[in-house]
C-alpha cells in the first residue's frame, strides 16, 4: 500500500481505495502519485474498482493547494502541475482498459465528482452524494468536468449544476443519470461484488475494445477540455474571488464574491 491509496487484487478483480480518509479523501500530491502508480501496474485486470475510505467517496482535488495558493504559499506553476496531475489521472481512468466502477458510498465533489464521471458505472448507495462546487473556491471548473457533466445531463443542467455547486443527493443524482443504480446501505457491498462478478466473467478482450471505442468518442475532447480548464484556472489564480472563496471555506461561512 502506498501513502494514500491501497491497491488490492483478487481474481481478476482490482480495487484501488482512495485512503486518506482523515482529509476526505481529497486528491492530495501524495494521493494521485500512489494513484498513477497503481495504475501502473493495472494492464492486465479484468474490472477495476474505485472507492474511497471512510464515509467519503472523494470530496475534491488537491485542497491544500488551492489554500496554499489563495495565500501566497504556492506558487502558480506549481499549482498547475498539481492540476495537471489530477487531470492525467482522471483521463487515466477514463481511458482505462478494463471496466471502471465507481463505488460512491458518501460524497463526490469537485474533482471526487469528476473521479466517479471518469469511470463506467458508478453505483452509489442511498449515502452516496455528488457536486461540482469549484466556484465556491472562487475558482472556474476543473479536472474535466466540462467535458464530462454535459456528456451525461445534457448542456443546461451541467450549467445549473456547476453554477449552483449543488451537492445532489442519491436520489437526485440517480434521477439525473449520473448514478448507474443506487443501493440501500445494507446491500451496497453484495451489489458491487455481483456487478463486478458479472462483468468479470465476460470476454476480457472484447469488453476491453468496446471500453477503448466508448472512450474514443470523447477522448479527444476531454483532453482539450482539460487545457481550457486549466487555462482558466490559472487566470482566476490568486484573485479576489479566488481568496475570498478559500477565505469562506475556512471560516466556514459563505463567501461574498460580491463586495461594495
Amino acid at each position: 500500500m502506498s501513502e494514500g491509496v491501497e491497491w488490492t487484487r483478487e481474481g481478476g478483480i482490482a480495487t484501488l481505495t482512495v485512503t486518506n480518509a482523515d482529509a476526505r479523501n481529497t486528491l492530495s500530491p501524495d494521493v494521485v502519485t500512489a494513484a498513477h502508480s497503481a495504475l501502473d501496474d493495472a494492464n492486465d485486470v479484468d474490472c477495476l474498482l474505485v472507492r474511497g475510505e471512510g464515509d467519503a467517496f472523494c470530496a475534491g482535488g488537491d485542497l491544500a493547494g488551492v489554500i496554499a495558493g489563495a495565500r501566497g504559499e504556492l506558487s502558480e506553476d506549481a499549482f498547475m502541475d498539481r492540476l495537471e496531475r489530477i487531470d492525467a489521472l482522471i483521463e487515466r481512468l477514463h481511458g482505462f482498459s478494463a471496466p471502471t466502477i465507481a463505488a460512491v458510498d458518501g460524497p463526490a465533489f469537485g474533482a471526487g465528482g469528476a473521479l466517479a464521471l471518469a469511470c463506467d458505472i458508478v453505483v452509489a448507495s442511498d449515502d452516496g452524494s455528488i457536486g461540482f462546487g469549484f466556484h465556491r473556491l472562487g475558482l472556474p471548473v476543473g479536472a474535466g468536468v466540462s467535458a464530462l457533466l454535459p456528456r451525461v445531463v445534457g448542456e443546461s443542467t451541467a450549467a445549473e449544476l456547476l453554477y449552483t455547486g449543488e451537492l445532489l443527493d442519491a436520489e437526485r443524482a440517480d434521477a439525473l443519470g449520473l448514478f448507474n443504480r443506487v443501493v440501500p446501505p445494507a446491500e451496497f457491498e453484495r451489489g458491487l461484488d455481483a456487478l463486478l462478478e458479472t462483468i468479470a466473467a465476460g470476454p476480457t478482450n472484447a469488453t476491453s475494445e468496446t471500453g477503448r471505442l466508448l472512450a474514443k468518442n470523447t477522448e479527444q475532447s476531454l483532453r482539450a477540455a482539460m487545457a481550457a480548464e486549466r487555462a482558466a484556472r490559472r487566470r482566476r489564480f490568486g484573485t479576489r474571488e479566488h481568496v475570498e472563496g478559500v477565505s469562506a471555506f475556512l471560516d466556514q461561512r459563505e463567501p461574498a464574491f460580491k463586495q461594495d
